[in-house]
């Protein structure tokens, strides 16, 4: 008899430690797909994106692995770890990327396929640092949405890059992707400024230029390292070649099209952050 209760009471055991880690297992999975908005695309958070060197460094890895690239793999791991990826290389592997790549697939394609498309925009076309000679001595900070004055009360939509020397015309400007010349020519607050949009959508805003390598014409094909022009000062000025405002350096923007928005500014401080980290890589 009493062998028989022991018997009972573990099978209740059993059954109620399976019930615990099913509930487990389905609210892990609610909570994965509440993490994942009709537009998460259009978030500060996801605007924002805040990795870290190890994260990249991880995610490079992993893309090299499974054949994700970059855009997917951070697609799939931002709605997985709430959109906060930092600290939690450890735990991106691909068995975790494939799992959880199809369960968002099935579970919400249309708000994942945004978001993929919007990552793939932002990191899938990268191939060089925007500055040839100097890569490795441009300094830059996370000024994402630092308090702007020119023009009115304003948050920077981008990441300066400062050359060891206040030089203009000297330090060149190269395409960061292949893509489209979609504007050139003077805007106030950029000076002469330069617009690549590239395969997957992004469109890539290089300004305060001092001059251009050549006369570029919109519509004209360029390949990722061809040379736009130089860095300078210009901008700040409704007349053209208004310069000396500031010191001299690149003003590097990225921008991406949403289901609801012709045009997003995304944080591009880590995508430069990236590019360096291929840079060291291929030295």
């Amino acid at each position: 008899m009493k062998r028989k209760n022991w018997a009972e009471c573990g099978l209740r055991w059993v059954l109620v430690l399976s019930a615990v880690w099913l509930l487990l297992f389905f609210l892990d999975q609610n909570k994965k797909l509440g993490n994942l908005g009709q537009y998460s695309e259009e978030t500060e958070v996801f605007r924002q994106m805040e990795l870290s060197e190890a994260l990249l460094e991880r995610l490079n890895e992993l893309s090299e692995e499974t054949g994700y690239s970059m855009g997917e793999e951070i697609a799939v791991f931002l709605p997985t770890f709430r959109f906060q990826m930092e600290d939690h290389e450890k735990e991106m592997t691909q068995e975790s990327l494939e799992k959880w790549d199809l369960f968002y697939t099935e579970k919400k394609s249309q708000s994942f396929a945004r978001l993929k498309e919007s990552c793939r925009a932002i990191w899938d076309d990268l191939e060089c640092f925007p500055v040839e000679n100097g890569e490795k001595k441009m300094v830059f900070e996370d000024s994402w949405m630092f308090a702007r004055t020119y023009g009115g009360e304003r948050g920077h939509e981008g990441t300066d890059l400062i050359p060891p020397k206040n030089f203009r015309d000297y330090y060149q400007i190269v395409s960061m992707t292949d893509g489209i010349v979609e504007k050139i020519g003077w805007l106030e607050k950029g000076g002469w400024r330069i617009g690549i949009r590239s395969e997957h959508g992004g469109y890539f805003y290089y300004a305060h230029l001092s001059s251009y390598a050549k006369e570029f014409q919109i519509g004209e094909k360029v390949e990722a390292g061809d040379l736009l022009g130089y860095m300078g000062d210009t901008g700040y000025g409704v007349e053209e070649n208004t310069s000396g405002k500031f010191d001299v350096h690149l003003h590097l923007g990225i921008y991406i099209k949403t289901e609801r928005m012709e045009e997003m500014s995304v944080n591009p401080y880590w995508v430069l952050r990236f590019l360096q980290l291929k840079v060291r890589e291929n030295s």
